[in-house]
Protein backbone atom coordinates (compact mmCIF):
# COMPACT_ATOMS: atom_id res chain seq x y z
CA UNK A 1 0.00 0.00 0.00
CA UNK A 2 2.25 2.94 -1.65
CA UNK A 3 0.64 6.40 -2.20
CA UNK A 4 0.16 7.64 -5.90
CA UNK A 5 -1.44 10.78 -5.18
CA UNK A 6 -0.42 13.58 -3.06
CA UNK A 7 -0.91 17.88 -2.33
CA UNK A 8 1.96 19.52 -1.08
CA UNK A 9 1.21 22.81 0.22
CA UNK A 10 4.74 24.01 -0.32
CA UNK A 11 3.88 27.74 1.20
CA UNK A 12 1.27 29.24 3.53
CA UNK A 13 1.96 32.59 2.30
CA UNK A 14 -0.62 33.86 -0.20
CA UNK A 15 -0.94 37.53 -1.88
CA UNK A 16 -4.31 36.92 -2.65
CA UNK A 17 -7.30 37.64 -0.11
CA UNK A 18 -9.95 34.92 -1.14
CA UNK A 19 -13.33 34.82 0.82
CA UNK A 20 -13.71 31.23 0.81
CA UNK A 21 -10.06 30.96 2.26
CA UNK A 22 -8.19 31.87 5.41
CA UNK A 23 -4.50 31.30 4.34
CA UNK A 24 -3.93 34.56 3.93
CA UNK A 25 -4.72 35.61 7.57
CA UNK A 26 -2.06 33.41 8.39
CA UNK A 27 1.24 34.74 9.59
CA UNK A 28 4.21 33.74 8.50
CA UNK A 29 5.43 30.01 9.56
CA UNK A 30 8.57 28.05 8.55
CA UNK A 31 8.67 25.72 5.42
CA UNK A 32 10.15 22.40 4.79
CA UNK A 33 13.94 23.19 3.08
CA UNK A 34 14.05 21.88 -0.13
CA UNK A 35 16.38 18.59 0.38
CA UNK A 36 13.76 16.98 2.76
CA UNK A 37 11.24 16.84 -0.16
CA UNK A 38 13.49 13.73 -1.28
CA UNK A 39 12.40 12.27 1.45
CA UNK A 40 9.03 11.52 -0.72
CA UNK A 41 7.92 8.24 -1.61
CA UNK A 42 8.93 6.95 -5.36
CA UNK A 43 5.71 5.40 -5.95
CA UNK A 44 3.73 8.89 -6.27
CA UNK A 45 2.52 9.82 -9.46
CA UNK A 46 0.71 12.69 -9.60
CA UNK A 47 1.73 15.69 -7.20
CA UNK A 48 0.02 18.77 -7.19
CA UNK A 49 2.59 21.74 -5.69
CA UNK A 50 -0.09 24.61 -4.06
CA UNK A 51 -0.01 27.01 -1.16
CA UNK A 52 -0.93 29.91 -0.39
CA UNK A 53 0.91 30.56 -3.99
CA UNK A 54 3.53 28.33 -4.12
CA UNK A 55 5.51 31.16 -6.74
CA UNK A 56 6.15 33.34 -3.53
CA UNK A 57 8.44 30.56 -2.59
CA UNK A 58 12.06 32.03 -3.89
CA UNK A 59 13.70 27.87 -4.06
CA UNK A 60 10.34 26.97 -5.83
CA UNK A 61 12.26 25.37 -8.47
CA UNK A 62 14.73 23.78 -6.17
CA UNK A 63 11.78 22.15 -4.13
CA UNK A 64 10.78 20.60 -7.40
CA UNK A 65 13.70 19.88 -8.20
CA UNK A 66 14.17 17.62 -5.01
CA UNK A 67 10.85 16.39 -5.90
CA UNK A 68 11.35 14.81 -9.47
CA UNK A 69 14.76 13.19 -7.83
CA UNK A 70 12.39 11.37 -5.20
CA UNK A 71 9.35 10.84 -7.56
CA UNK A 72 10.66 10.86 -11.43
CA UNK A 73 7.23 9.12 -12.38
CA UNK A 74 5.19 11.62 -11.34
CA UNK A 75 3.57 14.46 -12.98
CA UNK A 76 3.51 17.93 -11.90
CA UNK A 77 0.87 20.22 -11.31
CA UNK A 78 1.37 23.60 -9.81
CA UNK A 79 -1.37 25.63 -8.71
CA UNK A 80 -1.38 29.66 -8.77
CA UNK A 81 -3.76 32.55 -8.42
CA UNK A 82 -2.00 33.96 -11.67
CA UNK A 83 -1.22 37.66 -9.75
CA UNK A 84 2.46 37.17 -10.49
CA UNK A 85 2.88 36.93 -14.29
CA UNK A 86 6.48 38.06 -15.07
CA UNK A 87 7.64 35.47 -12.39
CA UNK A 88 5.50 32.75 -12.93
CA UNK A 89 6.97 32.38 -16.46
CA UNK A 90 10.43 32.90 -15.66
CA UNK A 91 9.97 30.18 -12.93
CA UNK A 92 7.95 27.75 -14.90
CA UNK A 93 10.75 27.65 -17.69
CA UNK A 94 13.09 26.79 -15.33
CA UNK A 95 11.39 23.85 -14.00
CA UNK A 96 10.05 22.95 -17.72
CA UNK A 97 13.66 21.93 -18.15
CA UNK A 98 13.17 19.55 -15.88
CA UNK A 99 9.72 18.39 -16.65
CA UNK A 100 8.86 19.69 -20.09
CA UNK A 101 4.87 18.76 -19.58
CA UNK A 102 4.97 20.26 -16.15
CA UNK A 103 0.75 21.42 -15.75
CA UNK A 104 -0.40 24.89 -14.01
CA UNK A 105 -3.59 25.46 -13.22
CA UNK A 106 -4.86 29.43 -12.72
CA UNK A 107 -7.81 29.76 -10.52
CA UNK A 108 -10.49 31.92 -12.58
CA UNK A 109 -14.04 32.53 -10.46
CA UNK A 110 -16.07 34.16 -12.96
CA UNK A 111 -15.34 37.19 -15.05
CA UNK A 112 -13.38 39.90 -14.13
CA UNK A 113 -15.55 41.74 -11.58
CA UNK A 114 -16.67 38.45 -9.79
CA UNK A 115 -13.20 36.89 -10.07
CA UNK A 116 -11.90 40.33 -8.98
CA UNK A 117 -14.17 40.76 -6.04
CA UNK A 118 -14.01 36.83 -4.71
CA UNK A 119 -9.97 36.50 -5.00
CA UNK A 120 -9.85 40.12 -3.16
CA UNK A 121 -7.38 41.91 -5.29
CA UNK A 122 -7.86 44.63 -7.76
CA UNK A 123 -7.30 43.55 -11.35
CA UNK A 124 -6.24 39.44 -10.68
CA UNK A 125 -8.36 38.47 -13.30
CA UNK A 126 -6.31 40.48 -15.69
CA UNK A 127 -3.52 39.36 -14.28
CA UNK A 128 -4.46 35.96 -14.38
CA UNK A 129 -5.36 35.69 -18.09
CA UNK A 130 -1.81 37.81 -19.06
CA UNK A 131 -0.02 34.76 -17.07
CA UNK A 132 -2.61 32.10 -19.76
CA UNK A 133 -1.50 33.71 -22.39
CA UNK A 134 2.18 34.11 -21.27
CA UNK A 135 2.49 30.25 -20.25
CA UNK A 136 0.87 29.64 -24.05
CA UNK A 137 3.23 31.97 -25.60
CA UNK A 138 6.30 30.55 -23.86
CA UNK A 139 5.46 27.03 -25.46
CA UNK A 140 3.74 25.16 -22.42
CA UNK A 141 0.29 23.88 -23.30
CA UNK A 142 -0.25 21.38 -20.03
CA UNK A 143 -2.57 24.33 -18.49
CA UNK A 144 -6.16 24.57 -16.98
CA UNK A 145 -8.15 27.00 -15.91
CA UNK A 146 -9.52 26.05 -12.58
CA UNK A 147 -12.99 27.31 -10.79
CA UNK A 148 -13.94 27.09 -7.13
CA UNK A 149 -18.07 27.31 -6.83
CA UNK A 150 -19.02 29.58 -3.83
CA UNK A 151 -22.50 30.85 -3.09
CA UNK A 152 -21.10 33.96 -4.81
CA UNK A 153 -19.84 32.83 -8.03
CA UNK A 154 -21.81 29.60 -8.93
CA UNK A 155 -23.83 30.75 -11.51
CA UNK A 156 -20.56 31.52 -13.80
CA UNK A 157 -19.15 28.16 -14.09
CA UNK A 158 -20.26 27.67 -17.57
CA UNK A 159 -19.09 30.95 -18.48
CA UNK A 160 -15.54 29.93 -16.79
CA UNK A 161 -15.48 26.99 -18.85
CA UNK A 162 -16.84 28.45 -22.03
CA UNK A 163 -13.58 30.27 -21.48
CA UNK A 164 -11.17 27.76 -21.56
CA UNK A 165 -12.41 26.10 -24.39
CA UNK A 166 -12.01 29.72 -26.14
CA UNK A 167 -8.41 29.66 -24.76
CA UNK A 168 -7.53 25.67 -25.50
CA UNK A 169 -7.04 24.80 -22.27
CA UNK A 170 -8.16 22.60 -19.54
CA UNK A 171 -10.99 23.01 -17.26
CA UNK A 172 -11.30 21.94 -13.39
CA UNK A 173 -13.87 22.96 -11.01
CA UNK A 174 -14.44 21.89 -7.34
CA UNK A 175 -17.40 23.56 -4.99
CA UNK A 176 -16.31 25.27 -2.11
CA UNK A 177 -15.17 23.05 1.10
CA UNK A 178 -14.14 23.81 4.99
CA UNK A 179 -10.90 22.52 6.50
CA UNK A 180 -9.07 23.81 9.13
CA UNK A 181 -5.46 22.18 8.70
CA UNK A 182 -5.63 23.25 4.84
CA UNK A 183 -7.90 26.02 3.77
CA UNK A 184 -8.09 27.72 7.17
CA UNK A 185 -11.85 27.62 6.85
CA UNK A 186 -14.84 25.82 8.58
CA UNK A 187 -17.09 27.42 6.32
CA UNK A 188 -19.45 24.91 4.83
CA UNK A 189 -20.70 25.01 0.96
CA UNK A 190 -24.45 24.95 2.31
CA UNK A 191 -24.71 28.64 0.46
CA UNK A 192 -24.98 26.50 -2.63
CA UNK A 193 -28.04 25.56 -4.42
CA UNK A 194 -27.77 21.80 -5.27
CA UNK A 195 -30.45 22.31 -8.51
CA UNK A 196 -28.12 25.65 -9.47
CA UNK A 197 -24.91 22.93 -9.29
CA UNK A 198 -26.59 20.30 -11.64
CA UNK A 199 -28.17 23.19 -13.98
CA UNK A 200 -24.53 24.65 -14.30
CA UNK A 201 -22.43 21.37 -14.42
CA UNK A 202 -24.95 19.56 -16.97
CA UNK A 203 -23.82 21.41 -20.55
CA UNK A 204 -20.30 21.18 -19.38
CA UNK A 205 -20.47 17.31 -18.67
CA UNK A 206 -21.75 16.86 -21.94
CA UNK A 207 -19.53 18.65 -23.40
CA UNK A 208 -16.94 16.70 -22.05
CA UNK A 209 -18.77 13.17 -22.59
CA UNK A 210 -19.18 14.54 -26.38
CA UNK A 211 -15.02 14.57 -26.54
CA UNK A 212 -13.26 10.96 -27.60
CA UNK A 213 -11.29 11.42 -24.55
CA UNK A 214 -11.77 8.52 -21.65
CA UNK A 215 -9.79 11.87 -19.43
CA UNK A 216 -12.27 13.83 -19.75
CA UNK A 217 -15.04 11.55 -19.45
CA UNK A 218 -13.53 10.96 -16.01
CA UNK A 219 -13.95 14.66 -15.32
CA UNK A 220 -17.57 14.46 -16.53
CA UNK A 221 -17.65 11.40 -13.92
CA UNK A 222 -16.36 13.63 -11.65
CA UNK A 223 -18.64 16.78 -11.51
CA UNK A 224 -21.50 14.47 -11.34
CA UNK A 225 -20.50 13.71 -7.70
CA UNK A 226 -19.72 16.92 -7.61
CA UNK A 227 -23.81 17.39 -8.09
CA UNK A 228 -24.58 14.54 -6.02
CA UNK A 229 -22.01 15.73 -3.00
CA UNK A 230 -24.08 19.32 -3.26
CA UNK A 231 -26.81 17.44 -3.04
CA UNK A 232 -27.04 14.36 -0.49
CA UNK A 233 -23.37 15.39 1.42
CA UNK A 234 -22.52 11.93 0.32
CA UNK A 235 -19.28 11.06 -1.88
CA UNK A 236 -20.68 8.32 -4.97
CA UNK A 237 -17.02 6.51 -4.67
CA UNK A 238 -15.22 5.59 -1.24
CA UNK A 239 -12.42 7.21 -0.05
CA UNK A 240 -9.33 5.87 -0.29
CA UNK A 241 -6.92 8.84 1.79
CA UNK A 242 -4.16 7.98 3.44
CA UNK A 243 -3.79 5.05 1.82
CA UNK A 244 -3.44 6.42 -2.09
CA UNK A 245 -3.10 9.67 -1.13
CA UNK A 246 -2.00 12.51 0.92
CA UNK A 247 -1.47 16.03 1.94
CA UNK A 248 1.17 18.10 3.14
CA UNK A 249 1.50 21.14 4.97
CA UNK A 250 4.83 23.88 4.59
CA UNK A 251 6.16 22.34 7.63
CA UNK A 252 5.78 18.92 6.46
CA UNK A 253 3.31 17.37 8.36
CA UNK A 254 1.33 14.76 6.34
CA UNK A 255 -2.02 14.19 7.02
CA UNK A 256 -4.58 11.65 5.02
CA UNK A 257 -6.62 14.32 3.32
CA UNK A 258 -6.89 17.78 2.77
CA UNK A 259 -10.61 18.03 4.54
CA UNK A 260 -10.25 16.14 8.08
CA UNK A 261 -7.04 16.92 10.57
CA UNK A 262 -5.80 13.26 10.28
CA UNK A 263 -2.46 13.53 11.33
CA UNK A 264 0.25 10.65 9.99
CA UNK A 265 3.74 12.63 11.02
CA UNK A 266 6.10 14.49 9.90
CA UNK A 267 8.49 14.02 7.47
CA UNK A 268 10.86 16.28 8.14
CA UNK A 269 11.22 14.36 11.76
CA UNK A 270 10.62 10.66 10.31
CA UNK A 271 11.35 8.19 7.39
CA UNK A 272 8.57 8.87 4.60
CA UNK A 273 8.48 4.36 5.38
CA UNK A 274 8.41 4.67 9.02
CA UNK A 275 5.68 7.54 8.88
CA UNK A 276 3.31 5.37 6.40
CA UNK A 277 3.75 2.45 8.60
CA UNK A 278 3.06 3.97 12.39
CA UNK A 279 0.01 3.08 14.30
CA UNK A 280 -0.53 6.94 14.38
CA UNK A 281 -1.03 6.80 9.96
CA UNK A 282 -2.97 3.34 10.66
CA UNK A 283 -5.32 4.91 13.19
CA UNK A 284 -5.91 8.23 10.11
CA UNK A 285 -6.32 5.75 7.26
CA UNK A 286 -9.37 3.96 9.70
CA UNK A 287 -11.05 7.37 10.42
CA UNK A 288 -10.51 8.60 6.95
CA UNK A 289 -12.33 5.48 5.16
CA UNK A 290 -15.40 6.57 7.13
CA UNK A 291 -15.74 9.77 6.44
CA UNK A 292 -17.68 10.77 3.43
CA UNK A 293 -17.13 14.64 3.46
CA UNK A 294 -15.44 16.26 0.75
CA UNK A 295 -15.50 15.38 -3.13
CA UNK A 296 -12.26 16.85 -3.88
CA UNK A 297 -10.13 16.20 -7.07
CA UNK A 298 -7.32 15.06 -4.94
CA UNK A 299 -9.00 12.27 -3.59
CA UNK A 300 -11.41 11.07 -5.92
CA UNK A 301 -8.96 11.04 -9.16
CA UNK A 302 -7.60 7.47 -7.16
CA UNK A 303 -11.05 7.27 -6.43
CA UNK A 304 -12.25 7.17 -10.16
CA UNK A 305 -9.23 5.32 -11.32
CA UNK A 306 -9.86 2.32 -8.52
CA UNK A 307 -13.89 2.25 -10.45
CA UNK A 308 -12.67 2.93 -13.93
CA UNK A 309 -14.84 0.29 -15.13
CA UNK A 310 -17.75 1.33 -13.07
CA UNK A 311 -16.88 5.40 -14.53
CA UNK A 312 -16.61 3.42 -18.05
CA UNK A 313 -19.92 2.17 -18.11
CA UNK A 314 -21.48 5.41 -16.56
CA UNK A 315 -19.70 7.65 -19.55
CA UNK A 316 -20.72 5.02 -22.15
CA UNK A 317 -24.25 5.31 -21.12
CA UNK A 318 -24.41 8.82 -20.58
CA UNK A 319 -22.86 9.06 -24.48
CA UNK A 320 -25.71 6.46 -25.62
CA UNK A 321 -28.58 7.95 -24.16
CA UNK A 322 -27.94 11.39 -24.73
CA UNK A 323 -25.98 10.55 -29.08
CA UNK A 324 -29.60 11.75 -30.75
CA UNK A 325 -28.61 15.69 -29.41
CA UNK A 326 -24.83 15.37 -30.37
CA UNK A 327 -23.32 16.03 -33.48
CA UNK A 328 -19.54 15.72 -34.37
CA UNK A 329 -17.41 15.03 -31.40
CA UNK A 330 -14.93 17.88 -30.29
Amino acid sequence: MRPVDAVLAVTFRCNARCRMCGIWKLEPGPELPPEVYEKLPGSLRDINLTGGEPFMREDLPEVHAEARKACPHARTIISTNGIMTERIVSVVREMGRREPRIGIAVSVDGPAEVHDHVRGVPHAFERAMATVDALKSAGFDNLRLAFTATGENLQHLKTVYEMSRELGVQFTCAVEHGSEHYFQSDAPNAALHADEVRRQLAPVMAAELHSLSPKRWARAYFMQGLAEFSSARVRPLPCHAGRDFFFMDPRGNIYACNAEPLLMGNLAENDFDALWSSDKAEEARRKAAKCDKCWMVCTARTAIKRAWPRVLTWALAQRVRNAPKLGKPK
